[in-house]
């Protein structure tokens, strides 16, 4: 079900009506039964693989528990592990790597050995849900946390609607706990909710959607376009893939707020940063974090010594970009960003350099790690055309384009559409300064219920006459 359309807008409000004066011994029941409702309106089929990754992760983490033996705690703990990164494996990566293997050996279709593609459908959500198995499993072995009580507690944890199918990713010492807490309805949890909620509206249906129309006939033929058009274009798309993957999380969180969950922020306007190391860590917090804890320390982190500290920042980053996607565009973007942090790490080990850039206006200091995203999303955004068969060769041609300011066409971009981005980001700068900057008029129940209805019945009306673009991280 998506967060952007009549079925959410009218499904949300049931289901948070039927939680709060349904008795508390079965709120965790209904939970469960609409998540899995949720997740099946994609496809019922999907239901098995979220079905199979929290028996096995619960199976696997109670044999491990159980055992004295470390060399069994160590294999039940790979079971869970390899089994959830085996599924997504499978149903992201398999195809790719046929494909990699047949264009490595210069394999056609008529020619011997040839491996056809299976045509495997990506399962929404995969990408999340079982690195968040991962992480209750490793947690679990590493004493963080107390393992599920049932497996229905751990399959709620793992399926609960909200963030499912595009994160955040959560973590059990974060949530796993709230799970087992009967909830009382609290105006607070409303009032902050709806807030948080129809920020993330804002951002997908007014933001991040009319972007996609006018950068959309750019990415389809970009050797069609100016130069300066493709800059613009990669502009545009840096602003909609954060307000569409930013705004899916207001959205999550907004919703499990007003049900009483506290899920960690997941943005922390990341467009403000002054360094890339700073920038990634404000992006996708929970993923960046599970990366650190999960890859990079697990690696050894900066235990080994200095050259290590690189190569495993290197690694790290460019796992990032494995996960985006499985093409090799998301490869060389992943490569891209990997070798800037290891650059910048470098760079910044020496004192005058580090003490150089401190001294630089601190509004000035987001043009260098922007500049860096912005040329990265070449990579990113390509996709085959029909004059250019393979994404990367269009990568390629669209930076040639780009840094040669190339001769064509240009796209116009509406003055709505930049004065809406301007509020966005005129905030993000007022909030980044003072987090509670607004609060003295959005506090205001007769302002924020007069918004909040104003904003539901506005994107209630467009979602039932237009389809509404999913949201992009759902391809991830």
């Amino acid at each position: 079900m998506l967060f952007n359309s009549t079925h959410y807008f009218i499904f949300a409000p049931i289901v948070i009506f039927l939680y709060f004066v349904l008795p508390k011994r079965f709120q965790g029941i209904l939970l469960f039964i609409v998540s899995l409702y949720f997740y099946a309106i994609f496809k019922v089929p999907f239901l098995i693989l979220l079905i199979f990754s929290f028996v096995l992760t619960k199976l696997a983490v109670d044999y491990m528990v159980k055992t004295e033996s470390k060399n069994q705690k160590i294999f039940w703990l790979s079971v869970s592990i390899w089994g959830n990164l085996g599924l997504l494996f499978a149903f992201k990566y398999l195809d790719f790597t046929i494909s990699s293997w047949n264009l490595y050996l210069g394999l056609q279709a008529c020619d011997p050995g040839y491996v056809p593609l299976i045509g495997i459908i990506l399962p929404m959500g995969i990408s999340f849900f079982t690195l968040q198995a991962v992480s209750y499993a490793v947690d679990v072995y590493r004493g963080v946390v107390q393992p599920a009580k049932s497996i229905f507690h751990f399959g709620l944890f793992l399926s609960f609607f909200p963030q499912l199918v595009a994160g955040p990713i959560l973590r059990a010492s974060d949530v796993l706990h709230q799970f087992l807490e009967p909830k009382e309805f609290q105006k607070d949890n409303l009032n902050q909710g709806l807030k948080q909620f129809f920020w993330g509206v804002f951002k997908k249906t007014f933001i991040a959607d009319p972007i996609t129309a006018v950068i959309d006939p750019v990415f389809a033929d970009p050797t069609a376009f100016s130069g300066a058009a493709l800059w613009v274009s990669a502009l545009l798309f840096g602003v909609q893939i954060y307000c569409d993957f930013s705004g899916y999380s207001d959205i999550a969180i907004g919703t499990g707020r007003i049900l009483g969950f506290h899920i960690p922020k997941n943005f922390d306007r990341p467009y403000l940063s002054g360094t890339l190391t700073e920038l990634w860590r404000r992006w996708h917090i929970s993923f960046s974090s599970w990366l650190r804890d999960y890859v990079y320390i697990t690696l050894g982190g900066n235990r080994r010594g200095e050259f290590f500290s690189f190569l495993n920042l290197f690694i790290t980053t460019f796992v990032s970009g494995i996960w985006h996607g499985a093409d090799w565009t998301y490869v060389l973007w992943g490569a891209t960003h990997a070798f800037m942090m290891v650059v910048e790490k470098f760079l910044f080990k020496f004192k005058i350099i580090k003490n150089g850039w401190e001294k630089v206006p601190r509004w000035l200091q987001p043009i260098y790690p922007l500049s860096i995203f912005l040329f990265a999303i070449f990579f990113f955004r390509a996709r085959p055309t029909e004059t250019i068969p393979q994404g990367i060769n269009v990568s390629f041609q669209m930076i040639k384009q780009a840094f040669t300011l190339s001769e064509g066409k240009f796209q116009a971009v509406p003055l709505e559409l930049i004065a809406v981005i301007g509020f966005l980001f005129f905030v993000d700068i007022v909030q980044n300064n003072k987090e509670d900057a607004f609060d003295f008029i959005m506090n205001r129940p007769f302002i924020l219920y007069t918004v909040c209805a104003v904003m539901y019945i506005t994107a209630f009306l467009i979602y039932s006459v237009t389809v509404s673009s999913p949201f992009v991280y759902f391809q991830f």
